[in-house]
């Protein structure tokens, strides 16, 4: 099912949902705008649903896997991008990539959304 502002809500069972964000970075360049983490942990406190971001990173064919609504507002990772006019955002750090797209895909972790 399309949300109004996540790509896909997915109903995993009778009463836990989980909304995906899919993006891609380019030239190495890694970054979740701020407003999608605010969005996401929204709709947590709100609705107790999890975001999650599956991000491409088109530069070095790798897959980054992000729990949105747990980035902190602390968190060292939140950067300022002048080339994006500005904007704040979370920059993905090398440990969120757990798969490279030419190989064969990991075996499934489950990712706690309880």
């Amino acid at each position: 099912k399309r949300t109004p502002k996540a790509d896909l809500e997915i109903n995993l069972s009778d009463d836990t949902k989980v909304r995906i964000e899919m993006q891609a970075g380019f030239t190495g360049i890694n970054d979740i705008k701020q407003h999608k983490v605010l969005e996401a942990r929204k709709v947590f406190r709100e609705n107790g649903v999890h975001s999650l971001a599956i991000h491409f990173d088109l530069y070095n064919g790798q897959v980054a896997f992000i729990k949105l609504d747990e980035i902190g507002d602390n968190d060292v990772n939140w950067i300022t991008r002048q080339q994006m006019e500005g904007q704040t955002v979370f920059n993905i750090d090398q440990n969120h990539f757990v798969w490279k797209i030419t190989e064969p895909p990991v075996k499934y972790k489950e990712i706690n959304f309880g």
